[in-house]
Parts: structure tokens; C-alpha cells; sequence
């Protein structure tokens, strides 16, 4: 079952009523990812796997929900406390971009890329068509390191800069690249470190 095609309803359903819900095995948002996942060791442990998945679905739904509309002029701690929850307990790096209209208020979170253990292509092209698409004036780029070292890599650098290039021929401006670790025990904004 893939998670992150089912309604809200359905995700409560695996919440709330697990006896209704046939005991499946853990799909995430592709199936690539599940030649990373070690087979649980009983029945119960896939549930259990299941039943977790399906909440953090949930809770990064109900976390991008109560993101929208708000500007992150006046509180960029609550983008930083939204990609904590979302990039939590990643097992794969993932790059996400949280389009923003001209005064900084959040149109949409978007899972635009995912990758492997140690890395995840990102291609400027899409990043600007859905730009586009959703007339942004600014993005807010991240991605998480499973590892949880938060520290740019080189690549990281180039990719920014990439992307700015890109996204400037179309007047969007990246305000930040947030680099989050899967544990959530800690964040890096480049921003912040000058690397903007």
C-alpha cells in the first residue's frame, strides 16, 4: 500500500481502527526504497512499521497544512520546527522545496526528489516548472542527511548555486537551503552560515 495515495481518512483508518486494516507489507512512497529496509522479524513488527508510517504521513500532512498561508518573515523557527517533523526518521536523503508567493508566505511543500543512503539527483529544470506552476516569487530548498551530519558538502554548495542560477532567470529568489538530520537532532540553514 502506498501511504502517500491514501486520503486522510484512510490514513486515520490505520490509526484509529487497526483491526479493519489488513496487516500489509511497509510501502513507502516508492518502491525503490524498500531494498533498503531490513524485513521485520515478525508480523507484528510490519504492523508496527505500517501503523508508524502511516502517522508520520499523517502528521507531515496535518504539519504542511497548518504551514500554509503563514510567512516566514516573521518566523523562520517555524520552517525549521516543520522540516524536523518532516524529515523525520528518514532512512534516504529526499530534497524538498516549500514554494513561497512575494511575502514569504508558504504556497506549497513539495517532495520533489528521492534518493538513496548518501545522495538524491536534483535537476533545476523541474524545480523551475514548479515554480511555475505554482507562481512562486521565492523557494525554500532542503534536504535531509540520514547520516545527520548537517554540514554543506561541496555538492550541496554547487546544487545552490545551481538552482539560483536557474531560478533567477524566472525572478525566484532562494531565500534558503536547510540541511536537516534525520534524527532532527539538529539542522544547518545556509542562509544563516553565508553560503547564500
Amino acid at each position: 500500500m502506498n501511504l502517500t495515495l491514501l486520503d486522510r481518512d484512510q490514513l486515520e483508518a490505520i490509526l484509529l481502527n487497526p483491526s479493519s486494516e489488513a496487516a500489509q507489507p511497509l510501502v513507502c512512497s516508492d518502491n525503490a526504497v524498500v531494498a533498503y529496509l531490513p524485513v521485520p522479524a515478525t508480523a507484528r513488527d510490519g504492523r508496527l512499521r505500517h501503523v508508524l508510517a502511516a502517522a508520520h504521513e499523517l502528521l507531515t500532512r496535518i504539519a504542511a497544512e497548518a504551514i500554509r498561508g503563514r510567512s516566514l518573515i516573521d518566523s523562520p523557527t517555524v520552517m525549521k520546527d516543520f522540516l524536523r517533523v518532516y524529515f523525520a526518521g528518514a532512512e534516504r536523503e529526499t530534497f524538498v522545496v516549500v514554494f513561497l508567493d512575494a511575502n514569504h508566505r508558504v504556497i506549497e511543500v513539495e517532495e520533489l526528489f528521492a534518493g538513496t543512503l548518501t545522495q538524491t539527483s536534483v535537476y533545476p529544470r523541474e524545480v523551475v516548472k514548479r515554480a511555475l506552476h505554482f507562481n512562486a516569487a521565492a523557494v525554500c530548498l532542503s534536504h535531509v542527511h540520514p547520516s545527520s551530519q548537517t554540514e554543506p558538502s561541496r555538492a550541496d554548495e554547487a546544487l545552490t548555486s545551481a538552482l539560483r542560477q536557474a531560478l533567477s532567470l524566472i525572478d525566484v529568489r532562494v531565500i534558503d537551503h536547510i540541511i536537516v538530520a534525520a534524527n532532527g537532532s539538529s539542522l544547518t540553514s545556509m542562509a544563516e552560515r553565508g553560503l547564500l
